[in-house]
């Protein structure tokens, strides 16, 4: 994760996003910590544009809790963390694929960590 971090700083990302993310730059990021922690979940990996919209429907959720100094308010990060969690029990109903609970604690950490630099 730390590499991809550094490359993409340095414009040396050679990361093909989808269509639909190509002009956001934050769903962009959250692409990439998706796709970084789904690596090696053959079920996961299959659904390359539900990443993409889930990366555009986090940004949303992050967008909306992004207040004058969120960043240091706990009780604003358990409340992303917990629309994170209900968005990917959404779309485990709906997109037909399977996060386990370890998967999906590992993505909303590095999301917020994302986040936390981001916004």
């Amino acid at each position: 994760m730390r590499s991809i971090m550094e490359d993409y700083s340095s414009n040396k990302a050679n990361i093909a996003y989808p269509q639909k993310i190509k002009n956001t730059v934050h769903a962009q990021a959250f692409f990439g910590v998706l796709n970084g922690v789904f690596d090696g979940v053959p079920s996961i990996n299959e659904h390359y544009e539900t990443i993409a919209d889930l990366s555009i429907d986090i940004t949303t959720i992050i967008q909306e809790f992004n207040k004058v100094d969120w960043s240091n308010n706990i009780s604003i990060h358990n409340k992303i963390a917990q629309a994170i969690d209900d968005l990917f029990f959404e779309y485990q109903k709906s997109h037909d694929f399977n996060a386990s609970f370890d998967i999906i604690d590992k993505v909303i950490e590095n999301i917020k960590t994302v986040a936390l630099r981001r916004f």
